[in-house]
């Protein structure tokens, strides 16, 4: 009886032990997995929004070297002529009492943007300012990261370009992307918005801190913001190129 029970003892404190490691072994894992997430997480935010980083890509030469002080509001119907450089931040061009709207054709399709002039006015006049300057025709999404984002808006095409000037955030509370929301890209620090914009096309983006000015959510082509997406690749260098052939702005 007695070694019947010490081996009774035996494995219990055998079990015990088996138990403890196992709790320890998935806690260690958990919290690499955490590590190696955030990591990675953070690896993509430096090297996708650094709008002024160095790049292999031949500059684009769709560049009009014509100047405009920044003053001037395009005209409402369209016909502006293409500017790619301006001397200041633009005047406040639009009324915030009215609802605006951008349908962006690509060449991999039409996706419409619904603005938010409201909340974020300022960023919203920046890009119905340049998009009624027919500022991003022909411009490409150069760097394109499946299930995360899918960025344009460089004249130069390489992530170097802007405007000519650059501009203060509106920045939203946290937990406000989300699949389609569409938000500037900037260089970490503060007044350095300009031309190029981003749009979430996957639960990666979702989880992108607030320190990115929201201006607009996709309402219709979900799926051509995929299909650009899906053509992209880690490093953020597209396998197929796709570019914005007009954006053309509508109000009521």
């Amino acid at each position: 009886m007695p070694s019947t029970k010490r081996q009774r003892i035996r494995e219990n404190q055998q079990r015990v032990r088996a138990q403890q490691q196992a709790v320890k072994k998935k806690q260690t894992l958990k919290k690499r997995a955490l590590q190696i997430g955030a990591l990675a997480v953070l690896a993509v935010v430096i090297i996708f929004f650094q709008v002024r980083g160095s790049s292999k890509k031949t500059a684009s030469t769709n560049v009009v070297t014509q100047d405009q002080s920044g003053t001037v509001c395009p005209q409402i119907n369209g016909s502006s002529p293409r500017i790619t450089h301006f001397k200041k931040a633009p005047a406040m061009c639009i009324n915030t009492a009215k609802t605006y709207s951008a349908t962006v054709h690509t060449t991999a399709g039409t996706f419409v943007i619904s603005l938010d002039a409201k909340q974020y006015p300022i960023t919203t006049n920046n890009f119905v300012f340049l998009a009624r300057y027919h500022f991003y025709n022909g411009l490409d999404f150069f760097r394109v990261i499946p299930g995360f984002v899918i960025q344009g808006g460089d004249p130069l095409n390489n992530g170097t370009g802007g405007p000519g000037y650059s501009f203060g955030g509106e920045y939203p509370k946290a937990g406000q992307y989300k699949l389609g929301t569409v938000a500037m890209a900037n260089t970490g620090q503060p007044n350095t918005n300009g031309s190029q914009f981003f749009v979430i096309s996957g639960t990666q983006g979702e989880q992108l801190p607030p320190s990115y000015s929201i201006f607009g959510q996709v309402t219709k082509g979900l799926s051509v913001v995929e299909k650009i997406s899906n053509a992209g690749t880690a490093q953020g260098t597209p396998t197929k190129e796709y570019k914005m052939t007009s954006v053309t702005i509508s109000q009521k």
